[in-house]
């Protein structure tokens, strides 16, 4: 802990507690106290840890390729993506690292696509309470002012809504709107989800 409060910028508030291994559900301090895990590394690991199948297939595809760039096919990526497109409904898949990298992509997405239609059509809508990551983007389109206010000036043009108040989403979207990022379950400070009516 010393080093890291030395050495490591100190951009995460941390909890007094130094992990070793993981079984499962469980995390185990260095001192062998065991804690059930309930953040999941912040929501990307929902597999558990050290599970026998995992471990073995982590293992042999290190022992094979452990990385491509995008400059080169692998016999994983195609096959993976067909079957999240089918599950999904949805033509494309877009492979990130973090959300944060899939909202800056989305992002540009929106905005390329509204600048096809028209120079002035690059607003986005979002909504107050949501995260959408610590990238000056995602922050733009985080409907929370503790995260944006070090930031600011962001992304112009960012219109943020009250959840599941359809009267003030429908008001919000103009002739200017590229798009909307919405967070289906708000997930900051508890479980918010968005209502039917709004997804629909």
């Amino acid at each position: 802990m010393e080093l890291e409060k030395d050495y490591l910028l100190q951009n995460y508030a941390r909890y007094p507690l130094v992990l070793d291994h993981g079984q499962d559900v469980w995390l185990y301090d260095t001192d062998g106290k065991r804690y059930l895990d309930l953040i999941s590394g912040i929501g990307v690991n929902s597999l558990g840890h050290a599970h026998p199948r995992i471990v073995k297939l982590i293992a042999e595809q290190a022992g094979l390729l452990i990385h491509t760039s995008n400059l080169y096919y692998h016999q994983y990526q195609g096959a993976l993506a067909k079957r999240i497109a089918l599950a999904s409904g949805l033509a494309r898949v877009f492979f990130g690292n973090t959300g944060t990298e899939v909202i800056e992509g989305a992002l540009k997405m929106a905005k390329a696509h509204g600048h096809k239609i028209h120079p002035e059509k690059f607003e986005i809508i979002s909504l107050e309470n949501s995260f959408h990551g610590r990238s000056l983007g995602a922050l733009s389109v985080t409907g929370q002012p503790k995260y944006r206010k070090d930031f600011e000036p962001l992304l112009p043009g960012v219109k943020f809504v009250t959840k599941n108040d359809c009267a003030e989403l429908e008001a919000a979207f103009s002739e200017r709107t590229a798009g909307m990022v919405l967070e289906v379950i708000q997930g900051e400070g508890g479980i918010y989800p968005v209502s039917a009516e709004v997804l629909s």
